[in-house]
């Protein structure tokens, strides 16, 4: 995994073998180093398409190996080959799989990608962290009024790793929806503290109590979140074996 240390909680697993039960979440971490050029045969056509429209190398091959690897982890719980897995887009992008089979949503950031599957629709977020100038500037822009106060009320150094955590909550939150950039992030309320949690819908859309939000970063470098539309969930998580 070269640089790449995630927390002992992502158990090396080959897709296969893990099956879905009751109200679990599977959240699978791809590392995005390495060979890429194996990942290539499991593509289609129009995924094929859009990776050689990268122009950088460092692109590609995480594009490479993210949505090959998505694949590959997708037809070990279908049971068919990777490029058998059916996808299909949303009208605002977001990817199904087309008849039976999970919910599922990919994220990537950097040199790590998750991958996050459910029974019920789901949305996962990943970011690396790094050091933002205009962090409040962002903040105030894009997030409620509540979530701004409690960013605001923080020490200044502990407001970095709060401004990660409110932005992977709502991303995963409006992933889940597959609303993409149509929906205002300041429509809703979620957590800024270690505890995930979907707090207020503000355009009553939906029922925060119907929604499991929930921390999976998977190391101090990272901070991640997946948010599905079921009141618990049990998260397992495993680090992708090709």
């Amino acid at each position: 995994m070269d640089d790449l240390e995630l927390t002992p909680t992502f158990l090396p697993q080959q897709p296969g073998a893990p099956a879905l039960v009751g109200g679990e979440v599977h959240v699978w971490a791809v590392p995005l180093q390495g060979d890429a050029l194996p990942f290539e045969a499991d593509l289609s056509p129009v995924e094929l398409d859009r990776l050689h429209r990268f122009r950088f190398a460092a692109h590609q091959r995480r594009f490479q190996i993210s949505h090959g690897a998505t694949r590959r982890i997708l037809a070990g719980y279908l049971g068919c080959a990777p490029k058998d897995v059916a996808l299909r887009h949303g009208p605002r992008g977001k990817p199904y799989i087309d008849g039976d089979g999970p919910s599922f949503n990919l994220s990537h950031s950097g040199d790590l990608a998750l991958v996050a599957l459910a029974s019920n629709e789901l949305g996962v977020d990943v970011e690396k962290v790094r050091r933002l100038e205009s962090l409040r500037q962002i903040a105030q822009r894009h997030f409620s009024d509540a979530e701004y106060a409690a960013l605001k009320a923080l020490d200044e150094g502990e407001q970095e790793l709060a401004f990660y955590r409110c932005w992977t909550r709502k991303e995963a939150y409006i992933k889940a929806l597959g609303e993409g950039l149509s929906m205002a992030l300041d429509s809703f309320d979620v957590s800024i503290g270690e505890a995930a949690a979907f707090l207020a819908c503000h355009d009553g859309r939906e029922d925060p109590a119907r929604w499991s939000m929930l921390d999976i970063s998977p190391s101090d470098d990272f901070v991640a979140a997946v948010a599905v539309r079921q009141d618990s969930a049990d998260v397992r998580r495993f680090l992708f074996e090709a």
